[in-house]
C-alpha cells in the first residue's frame, strides 16, 4: 500500500488536525445520539460468525479519515449548503417514521444516511468521503439477502467437485449424502462471512491502491471469485476428511476456524497480486493539505458544523424512542408464560405478556396477549428470532384460518395445535408482510406499539370434534 505515515505528528504541527477530529467528532456524536440502533448492531453483528470481522470496522474508518485528512481529500464548505438542509429535513421524517415502525433495515440504511448527511453540510463531497461512510456498511447485518444465493452457489460447486473425488456423493436440497454420513450445507457454510471480508478489503485496497479501471476489475473479481472457491474447497475438505475419518474427526463437530485456515493463504495470494497492479498505476504522490485551506476550515466549520450537530441530535434514535414510548396494562389475574411448558413461543426480548386459560369443548384452550411497546428496535412479534411453536416438534400441517397462523404438530404422540396473529392499533393481520405495512401506516399517527394474539390447545383425538371453534375464544379471553 502506499506509504501514509507522519499521521499524527501531521495533525501535531498545524490546524490540519481538525480536517480529521470535526468528521470524528460528527461520527462519534451520531454513535452516542443513537445508541438503540448500535445494540442492534451490537445483538445482530459483531459475533464469532458472519460478522466477527466488525470489530475491525470502525477503526479502520478512523484510518479512512486520517487517510482524507492527510492527502487533502477533505474541502469544507464556506457556508450553509440548502440542499444538505433540504435532504436533512426529509431524511429526519423518514427516520422518525422507520424507528416508529421497527423496521431494521430501514432504520440502519437511514441512520448511515444521516452520518453521510451531516459530512455533506460540513465538508464538500468527495467519493472519498462517500467510500469511507459507506465502508461502515460492513459491520451492518444486512446482508443476509445474498445468502440463499451464495448457498444455492455452494451447493451446486460442491455437488461438481465431489463428482470427480471418487466418493459416492448424493445431493438433495442442501444435503450431501455420502456413505459415512449427511453433510448439510446451511445458511451458515454459505460463504457470506468470506465473501464479505474479500469485498471490504478487496475495496479498501482499490480506493487507498489502485486508479486504473482494468486493474480495479481484475483484483476485485480475484478477491470476490478466490472467496467463493475458497468456501467451496472448505466444504468439499471437511466432507473428504468426514469420509476418511468414518465422521471421527473434531472438525465434524467444531469447523468454525477450519475455514479461515484455508483463507488466510489465499489473502496473502490476493495481496501478493494486488500490489504487483499496484506497482503499475501511474505515480500519485499523497499531497499535503496546506495551511491556508486548513486555516480557512477553522473559520468555515464555525458556520457549517452547528447545523451538522443539531441534525444528529435531532434524529437522535434515543430520543425519539423515549419521547414516543407508549405503555399498557396488564390485568391482575393473568398468568405469567412459564404455565406454558414447553408449547410457549420463545420471546427474546421484553414485552408485556397475560396468559388465560379457556374450556371450548372439553380441552383446554391457552391464549397469550404479548404486547410490545416500541422502545427497542427488536422488540415486535415479527423479528426474526421469535418462535411461535417448537420447531424441534414434528409439523403435521401448516395454514392458515379466520385470519390466524395455524400449526397443527406433534410432540411424541400428542397432537398440538397453535395460532398467532398481529395486532397494531386494533387492527389485526396474519402476515409479517401486511404487518409491516400497517406498522408504516400507524407510525405516521404516532403509533408505536404493536400485539402477538397467540392461542394453544392440546387436543389428541378430540381434534376434530374441536375443529376451528378455539379461535372464536379470543373474544372473551383477550
Amino acid at each position: 500500500m502506499k506509504n501514509t505515515g507522519g499521521f499524527f505528528s501531521f495533525f501535531t504541527q498545524h490546524s490540519a488536525k481538525w480536517l480529521f477530529w470535526a468528521p470524528f467528532f460528527l461520527a462519534l456524536l451520531w454513535a452516542l445520539a443513537n445508541a438503540p440502533v448500535m445494540q442492534t448492531l451490537w445483538r445482530h453483528g459483531f459475533d464469532d460468525g458472519t460478522y466477527s470481522h466488525g470489530y475491525l470496522i470502525p477503526f479502520i474508518f478512523i484510518y479512512l479519515l486520517i487517510v482524507m485528512a492527510k492527502t487533502g481529500q477533505l474541502s469544507a464548505r464556506t457556508g450553509n449548503h440548502i440542499p444538505a438542509l433540504v435532504s436533512a429535513v426529509l431524511l429526519v421524517f423518514a427516520y422518525f417514521v422507520a424507528l416508529a415502525s421497527q423496521i431494521s433495515l430501514l432504520v440502519w440504511v437511514l441512520s448511515l444516511a444521516l452520518l453521510a448527511n451531516a459530512y455533506w453540510m460540513v465538508f464538500r463531497f468527495s467519493w472519498g468521503m462517500a467510500y469511507s461512510v459507506a465502508f461502515l456498511l460492513f459491520m451492518y447485518p444486512l446482508w443476509g439477502s445474498l445468502q440463499t444465493a451464495l448457498q444455492q452457489l455452494s451447493v451446486f460447486a460442491v455437488m461438481n467437485i465431489m463428482a470427480y473425488s471418487g466418493i459416492p456423493t448424493y445431493v438433495e436440497g442442501t444435503s450431501v449424502m455420502i456413505p459415512a454420513g449427511t453433510f448439510v450445507i446451511a445458511g451458515g457454510c454459505s460463504g457470506l462471512r468470506y465473501f464479505l471480508v474479500s469485498l471490504a478489503i478487496g475495496s479498501l485496497f482499490v480506493f487507498l491502491n489502485l486508479r486504473r479501471k482494468s486493474a480495479i476489475v481484475k483484483f476485485l473479481a480475484l478477491a470476490i471469485i478466490g472467496a467463493l472457491i475458497t468456501n467451496w474447497i472448505r466444504i468439499v475438505a471437511l466432507i473428504v476428511i468426514g469420509h476418511e475419518s468414518n465422521m471421527q474427526s473434531e472438525l465434524m463437530r467444531d469447523h468454525n476456524n477450519f475455514g479461515w485456515y484455508i483463507y488466510a493463504p489465499f489473502v496473502v495470494l490476493l495481496f501478493w497480486f494486488g500490489e504487483r497492479l499496484a506497482k503499475k498505476e501511474p505515480v500519485d504522490p499523497m499531497t499535503e493539505c496546506k495551511r491556508s485551506e486548513t486555516d480557512a476550515f477553522t473559520s468555515s466549520a464555525k458556520k457549517t458544523m452547528p447545523a451538522a450537530v443539531v441534525l444528529i441530535l435531532v434524529s437522535s434514535s434515543a430520543l425519539h424512542l423515549n419521547l414516543f414510548s407508549q405503555s399498557t396494562n396488564v390485568a391482575d389475574e393473568c398468568q405469567d408464560v412459564s404455565v406454558l411448558g414447553d408449547a410457549a413461543p420463545l420471546l427474546p426480548y421484553e414485552a408485556r405478556t397475560c396468559v388465560k386459560s379457556v374450556p371450548v369443548n372439553g380441552a383446554r384452550v391457552d391464549t397469550l396477549l404479548v404486547w410490545y411497546n416500541g422502545d427497542d428496535l427488536d422488540g415486535k412479534p415479527t423479528q426474526y428470532q421469535v418462535r411461535y411453536f417448537p420447531e424441534e416438534w414434528q409439523v403435521v400441517r401448516k395454514d392458515t384460518q379466520a385470519g390466524w397462523n395455524v400449526v397443527t404438530a406433534m410432540e411424541g404422540q400428542n397432537i398440538h395445535k397453535f395460532a398467532w396473529r398481529f395486532v397494531v392499533d386494533g387492527e389485526k393481520t396474519a402476515s409479517v408482510v401486511e404487518m409491516k405495512k400497517l406498522r408504516l401506516k400507524k407510525a405516521l399517527k404516532g403509533v408505536r406499539g404493536s400485539a402477538l394474539e397467540w392461542m394453544h390447545v392440546e387436543c389428541g383425538s378430540q381434534c376434530q370434534s374441536i375443529g376451528a371453534s378455539w379461535l372464536e375464544v379470543e373474544k372473551d379471553a383477550f
